[in-house]
């Protein structure tokens, strides 16, 4: 059934179901991040509600698909998420060398510096993490991960991250997928398949990935990139207006950000557990981000801007059905009356863009484009 905002919404346009196109930026796939927004969808929202050297806020960026497409249409751009995975794309998307030549001398650099660091003790990595690489491997990418994080380099960061796990030559890892992390050993035993459990090289898979990164150049203008930070919007405080929000919030009960990519975020941080509670896996902790968002993102929205929305209808997961649209809009409402509904798109959400094989969770998308008095 219907929601009440999806009633009068308009359909989606036929090219936001097209695979990606030439026209969007490799450095769109510089690594996996579940739920992401296609860059198509994002560049004609940024086309029709906000105008060349706008400043645009994305609070919860993700993967960093609009702060990147802002930043290549000549917007200014601040993004922000909680989540360190997250920041680290957007930042690696948004600051990725000027070239290919610059990123393998960047890399050169690197690998070196990793090469001069110190052995982790084996009992020093959880079995959870160690379990799906060579002993070898694994130093490898840790003392290289280390180094970059070190260094505060993103980019290459990012680039270790998108070939960790894989059960393709390319990445490093034992056979295993690669959106979510877990062992295909049963498909790929080690009896049948040795090649596959072998040592991998780090150095020619991380020159092939900046190869594949740059196939088509276009990398960004860097002026255009105001601010990006690990910054939960509970704490966002900005020393500016914005001509415009374009952001996706998380919500109550629909993607594993945080399971899905624990593999990813423990190189980030050492702490990450095997397991961890999604921040909006309760209805409270969803609705207080909602308050957060309110009181510290539209407040710095100049009077007629827009605020464009990319949220779930209905989401139905673990024999639980919520309306995170139409709950959220209530709540921002409540807190600006003032706020119009302009428009409302309604997207179906294609499988590929589903972690789960079911199908299940979130089948539909509405894009609330509101306008602030």
């Amino acid at each position: 059934m219907a929601t009440l905002l999806a009633v009068g919404a308009e359909r989606a346009p036929v090219e936001w179901k097209a695979s990606a196109s030439t026209a969007d930026s490799r450095l769109h796939q510089l690594a996996p991040y579940i739920g992401k927004l296609k860059p198509v969808i994002a560049r004609q929202l940024l086309l029709e509600f906000t105008d060349p050297d706008d400043v645009v806020l994305d609070c919860f960026s993700g993967s960093g698909t609009v702060p990147l497409e802002a930043a290549i249409l000549g917007r200014r751009v601040l993004a922000f998420d909680s989540n360190p995975y997250a920041v680290t794309l957007t930042r690696a998307k948004l600051e990725a060398p000027g070239s290919l030549q610059a990123a393998n001398e960047q890399l050169a650099v690197r690998l070196a510096g990793a090469k001069l660091r110190p052995r982790y003790a084996e009992d020093s990595v959880p079995n959870w993490v160690s379990k799906f690489f060579h002993p070898e491997t694994l130093q490898d990418a840790l003392r290289f991960a280390d180094e970059c994080l070190e260094q505060d380099d993103p980019f290459l960061l990012a680039c270790l991250l998108s070939i960790l796990h894989h059960q393709r030559p390319g990445f490093l890892s034992y056979p295993s997928s690669h959106l979510v992390p877990y062992l295909r050993d049963r498909k790929y035993p080690r009896t049948q398949y040795p090649e596959m459990y072998a040592e991998r090289a780090l150095r020619p898979r991380l020159e092939a990935k900046l190869q594949r990164t740059y196939k088509a150049g276009g990398v960004i203008e860097r002026d255009r990139v105001l601010q990006v930070g690990r910054v939960d919007v509970a704490a966002l405080s900005l020393d500016r207006e914005v001509d415009a929000i374009v952001t996706s919030p998380p919500y109550m009960n629909a993607l594993d950000y945080v399971r899905d990519n624990r593999l990813r975020m423990w190189f980030l941080d050492r702490s990450t557990a095997d397991y961890s509670p999604e921040p909006t896996e309760k209805q409270g902790q969803s609705d207080a981000i909602t308050a957060a968002f309110a009181s510290n993102a539209l407040k710095y929205l100049r009077s007629g801007g827009h605020c464009v929305l990319i949220i779930g209808e209905t989401v139905l997961r673990k024999r639980v059905t919520t309306h995170p649209a139409e709950r959220m809009f209530a709540k921002l409402v409540a807190e600006y009356p003032t706020l119009q509904v302009k428009q409302v798109i309604e997207d179906e959400i294609p499988d590929v863009r589903r972690s789960r094989r079911t199908g299940a969770a979130t089948k539909r998308e509405l894009i609330l484009v509101l306008k602030k008095a």
